[in-house]
């Protein structure tokens, strides 16, 4: 979802730790789609959240808009439900009145919630009244009101970590950054998917500049090789 909303041009950041009580939000400024997520959550209530705003924003930003109606909340919920648990798909992935956990087994599919699916499959009249409330209560026994065990890991924004790669490579750290923009490095790392970590820095002082990951050049067929590219990729 993240990528999803990057390649159409949202620009796309996390929240600070002390804002875990906000899920997410979005705004639109001198035409540019932003959208601001909670890190702190599960990475399925990550990418329902993403496409909540998603919806706020192409269903409520017109005109560039960012004060939402009233109704716009229960609309959004509807819209992240629907995109990313078509109607066609789940009736064709899960049975009528499913077992907890055919309904833990289907939510990889989809990448969403356990409860997010069940609310879904119930909008679609899948679910009796009273197995709808039973697979709640199931759920709710085994953790999944709290949070998602075993659960995904979070989507990350591709185009800071390629812009913060580009940095690195260019020998501009964090903290020349965080200078330029007038903040600090711990609160800039909040505002980017924490996507610096603790090395030396160029002038032999200690600073957060980004790690890029290593990356791996495998072979097709029986054979394989593996080789640690560093900093980049050759061509």
């Amino acid at each position: 979802m993240v990528h999803l909303l990057e390649a159409n041009g949202v620009r796309v950041f996390s929240l600070a730790p002390e804002y875990r009580d906000v899920d997410a939000f979005s705004f639109w400024e001198k035409g540019t789609p932003f959208v601001v997520l909670n890190t702190m959550k599960s990475g399925e209530r990550g990418r329902f959240d993403a496409a909540h705003e998603l919806g706020h924003l192409v269903m409520h930003g017109h005109n560039g808009c960012s004060l939402w109606p009233k109704e716009s909340e229960r609309e959004a919920n509807q819209f992240a439900s629907a995109f990313l648990m078509p109607r066609m798909s789940v009736r064709s992935t899960v049975a009528n009145n499913p077992t907890t956990d055919q309904i833990l087994r289907a939510k990889q599919h989809w990448r969403v919630a356990a409860l997010a699916l069940v609310y879904r499959a119930n909008d679609l009249g899948m679910f009796t009244e009273w197995n709808y409330r039973r697979c709640l209560i199931e759920l709710g026994k085994l953790g999944y009101r709290m949070g998602e065990p075993g659960g995904i890991e979070r989507e990350k924004s591709q185009v800071l970590q390629k812009i913060l790669l580009g940095m690195h490579q260019k020998r501009i750290s964090a903290s020349v950054m965080s200078q330029a923009l007038d903040t600090y490095v711990e609160d800039l790392n909040s505002l980017v998917f924490d996507l610096f970590v603790t090395v030396d820095d160029f002038d032999g002082s200690s600073a957060q500049v980004f790690e890029p990951p290593v990356l791996r050049l495998v072979s097709g067929g029986a054979r394989s090789s593996e080789q640690h590219l560093g900093r980049r990729l050759a061509p």
